[in-house]
Parts: C-alpha cells; structure tokens; sequence
C-alpha cells in the first residue's frame, strides 16, 4: 500500500536543515520521486475506487 509514502518523507522535515548535509539529493532525484510516490497512491486510490464501483454495480443487480 502507501507504506514507502510514510518512511521516505517521514525523516526529510523533522530533520530539517541537517537534512540537506547528510542526504545531499539534486532538487530534480526529489521531484521524480515525489512524482513517482504520487503515481503508486493515485494507482492505489484508483484500484480501491474500481472495486467500490464494481460492488456497488453488482449490489444493485
């Protein structure tokens, strides 16, 4: 499920400034991953979504 949405940010703004002198990441290796985490939920969210739709449709034949 989301379990790499709560471990990969988790550390990143509770760390603060240190963060950037110990995991010295470019601003585009971030972007890509916000992106690809963003991709993995909105997946997920639209599986759940598909199965709530076909229960429904078929609750109601």
């Amino acid at each position: 499920m989301s379990a790499t949405g709560s471990g990969g940010c988790g550390p990143g703004p509770a760390s603060g400034a240190g963060s950037g002198a110990s995991n010295p990441r470019k601003f585009s290796e971030k972007i890509a991953l916000h992106t690809q985490r963003q991709a993995e939920e909105t997946a997920a969210f639209q599986e759940v979504m598909m199965d709530i739709t076909s229960t429904r449709v078929n609750k109601i034949r």
